[in-house]
C-alpha cells in the first residue's frame, strides 16, 4: 500500500481526537482562549449536554477582522513565535489547535470585534469555512458550536448521557472559575443559571458561588513561600474528607494540571491525621518560573514536567502540615479557655430498641475484671447460624488503649475493635429497618439549611426514596438551598456532613450501591469511636449485640471486628 500525505480535513479530525474528547473539552479550550484574550467576563451557555449547543461569549480583546479566517487554520496562533517561547509560556493556549479541531467536528459560528475595528463573522462546518463577512457587535468574541461530532458518529456514539456530559462541563467550568477569581464566569444550561462568580478576586467567594456556603466553610487558608516557588489556596480541615480525590484541584501558574507528585505531597501533609482512603479537599495554586516547568507534554495541556520536583514536594507538604497543626493549636487554646475539664464516657444512646441496661456509671465503680457472665456464643469456626452450648462463656478482661475490648473465651483471646464492632451492629439494624420500611428518624427541633450548587440540589431532590430509607427528610428552599427537617437519631450535628457524603456518591454515579454506602457511612458516624471509654456493662452489651448480627467477623467496610489469638499460639510465643 503506497504512503501518501493525509488531507488537511482528515488531519484536523485526527488532531480533534487528541484535543476534543467530549463537550467539556470544547468548553475548556474556548474558555481558556477567552482568558488569554484578557476577558473580565466570560459567559457559557449549553444545551443537550453540550452536544446540541455550546456558546462562549467574552469581553476580551477580540480578533482582528483580517485574522478571522486564519484563526480556524491549524497551528495558527498569536501566543508564540519561535521555539524559545515554548520555555516561557504564560498563556493557557499556545498550540493553535483548539479552534480548527473544534471546527472540524462541528458547525461553528464565530463573532468577534477587535478594538475600534468593524466586527466580523465566520461560519464553518466540518472544518470547511463557509462564509466570512463583516458583522457589527460589541468588543470581544462569541463562539457558537452546534451539533458536536455530527460528522464523526463513532465518537458521538461513545458519549454519555446529556446529564453526565453536563456534569463534566460543570466540573471544568468550576475549575476554570476557581483559577481566575478576578474574572466573572457564568454557566447556563437549558435556560437555567447554574452559577455566576462575582469576579472580585476573592477565591473563597468563587467557591461559595459554585459549591455553596456550607461547603466553603470547611476550607481554611493556605499560604506558603519558598526560594523557587510559592503556593496559596484553600485546604479542608482534617475532619472534612472524602472517599476520593475529586475535591483536590491543582494549578501551576493558574493552569489546571494533574500531578501525582502534588497529590502525594498533600497526603504527606495530612499524614497521621486521616485514615487510609480518606482524602482532604485542596485548591492549591503553585507559582513557579515558567522555565522550570514543561507544559508541552500533551495536547490537552493538563500534564507537565517539573525540572526539580523535590523542593516543590517539600514546600507543599510542610506548608500543609504547618497550617493544619496551627489550626489544632488554636483550637486547643480556645477550648481550654471556654471548657472546664471533663471526663468523656460513652452513652448507650446508640441503642435502637428497648434495653434493660443500668444507667451509666464510672468504670472505677465496677471491678476492672468482673465475674464471668454466661453469654451464649456462636462458635467463630462455624457458620453464624449455629449457637454453642450453654456452658460456653466469654469473660471480659477490660479495655485496651480505650479502643479494643479484651475477651477470654474457651481456648482463645479475642481483641475486639469497639468501633468496627459497633459499626456492624448499627449497620445490621439500619438494613433491617430499611427493608421493613420503618427507618428510624427524628424531627429536628430547629431545621437545618445547607447551601449547595444548583446541580447538587437537583441530584439530591431526585433521590427522595434513598434519603428516606436512612431517615433523612430534605426539601428545596430556593434554587441553591436545602432544608433538613429530620435525620437519623444520634448524629449529633453531623447531618450536613452526612448529606455532603451522600452527595459525593451521587456525583460519582454510584446510584446502584448508594443506599448501602450511605448505611455504611451512617453506621460509621454513629458508632462509638476509638479512644472512648466504655464501662464493663457497655462492653458486655456490645459483645452480645455483635454476636447477634449475621456477619459479626467484619465491619460493613470489610475490616475485622475480632482478632483471635489461641492459647496454643500464646504458649508457642512464650516458648512453652
Amino acid at each position: 500500500m503506497p504512503i501518501r500525505l493525509l488531507e488537511d480535513n482528515l488531519i484536523n479530525k485526527i488532531a480533534a481526537g487528541e484535543v476534543i474528547e467530549r463537550p467539556a473539552s470544547v468548553v475548556k479550550e474556548l474558555v481558556e482562549n477567552s482568558i488569554d484574550a484578557g476577558s473580565t467576563r466570560i459567559n457559557v451557555r449549553i444545551a443537550g449536554g453540550g452536544v446540541d449547543l455550546i456558546e462562549v461569549e467574552d469581553n476580551g480583546c477580540g480578533i482582528p477582522a483580517q485574522d478571522v479566517g486564519t484563526a480556524l487554520q491549524r497551528h495558527a496562533t498569536s501566543k508564540i513565535t519561535c521555539a524559545e517561547d515554548l520555555f516561557n509560556i504564560n498563556t493557557m493556549g499556545f498550540r493553535g489547535e483548539a479552534l480548527p479541531s473544534i471546527a472540524s467536528v462541528s458547525r461553528l459560528e464565530l463573532y468577534t470585534r477587535y478594538a475600534d475595528e468593524p466586527g466580523a463573522r465566520v461560519t464553518a462546518a466540518g472544518g470547511t469555512i463557509q462564509d466570512t463577512e463583516a458583522f457589527p457587535g460589541p468588543e470581544g468574541t462569541r463562539i457558537v458550536v452546534r451539533e458536536l461530532f455530527f460528522n464523526t458518529p463513532v465518537r458521538k456514539k461513545f458519549l454519555k448521557s446529556p446529564v453526565t456530559e453536563q456534569s463534566h462541563i460543570y466540573d471544568i467550568m468550576s475549575k476554570l472559575a476557581l483559577s481566575r477569581p478576578d474574572i466573572s464566569f457564568s454557566l447556563n444550561s437549558e435556560k437555567k443559571l447554574y452559577f455566576k462568580t462575582p469576579g472580585n478576586g476573592n477565591l473563597r467567594d468563587v467557591l461559595i458561588a459554585i459549591n455553596g456556603k456550607d461547603f466553603a466553610e470547611q476550607f481554611i487558608d493556605l499560604k506558603i513561600s519558598g526560594e523557587t516557588c510559592s503556593a496559596y489556596g484553600l485546604i479542608t480541615r482534617p475532619e472534612f474528607h472524602r472517599i476520593n480525590r475529586k475535591n483536590q484541584i491543582f494549578y501551576v501558574n493558574n493552569r489546571i494540571i494533574k500531578s501525582p507528585m502534588l497529590a502525594r505531597a498533600v497526603d504527606e501533609g495530612y499524614k497521621g491525621l486521616l485514615l487510609s482512603r480518606e482524602y482532604p479537599g485542596v485548591i492549591v495554586f503553585l507559582t513557579i518560573a515558567p522555565g522550570e516547568v514543561d507544559i508541552n507534554v500533551h495536547p490537552q495541556k493538563t500534564e507537565l514536567r517539573f525540572t526539580d520536583e523535590g523542593p516543590i514536594f517539600r514546600l507543599l507538604s510542610r506548608g500543609i502540615r504547618d497550617t493544619v497543626n496551627g489550626l489544632a493549636i488554636n483550637w486547643r487554646e480556645n477550648y481550654r479557655e471556654t471548657q472546664a475539664p471533663t471526663e468523656k464516657y460513652y452513652d448507650l444512646s446508640y441503642i435502637e430498641y428497648p434495653r434493660t441496661i443500668p444507667a451509666m456509671v464510672r468504670d472505677q465503680e465496677i471491678p476492672f475484671v468482673h465475674q464471668p457472665s454466661k453469654v451464649f456464643l456462636r462458635d467463630l469456626s462455624t457458620s453464624p447460624a449455629e449457637v454453642v452450648d450453654d456452658d460456653e462463656y466469654l469473660r471480659i478482661l477490660g479495655q485496651c488503649f480505650n479502643s479494643y475490648i479484651l475477651v477470654e473465651t474457651e481456648g482463645c483471646l479475642w481483641m475486639v475493635d469497639q468501633h468496627a464492632a459497633h459499626e456492624r451492629i448499627i449497620y445490621s439494624r439500619l438494613k433491617k429497618a430499611a427493608q421493613s420500611g420503618e427507618p428510624e428518624t427524628q424531627l429536628l427541633a430547629v431545621p437545618l439549611t445547607i447551601e449547595l450548587s444548583v446541580p447538587d440540589i437537583e441530584l439530591i431532590i431526585k433521590q427522595p426514596h434513598l434519603l428516606s430509607k436512612i431517615g433523612l427528610l430534605v426539601e428545596p428552599l430556593g434554587p441553591d438551598t436545602l432544608i433538613i427537617r429530620s435525620s437519623p437519631p444520634a448524629l449529633q450535628g453531623q447531618e450536613k456532613e452526612l448529606l455532603l457524603e451522600i452527595l459525593q456518591m451521587l456525583r460519582d454515579n454510584r446510584n446502584d450501591d448508594c443506599l448501602d454506602a450511605a448505611q455504611c457511612l451512617l453506621a460509621c458516624k454513629r458508632a462509638v469511636k476509638a479512644g472512648q471509654i466504655l464501662s464493663s456493662l457497655e462492653m458486655e452489651q456490645l459483645l452480645k449485640d455483635l454476636l447477634e448480627t449475621d456477619d459479626f467477623r467484619h465491619c460493613p467496610h470489610g475490616r475485622p471486628t475480632i482478632i483471635e489469638i489461641t492459647h496454643s499460639e500464646l504458649d508457642r510465643r512464650f516458648k512453652r
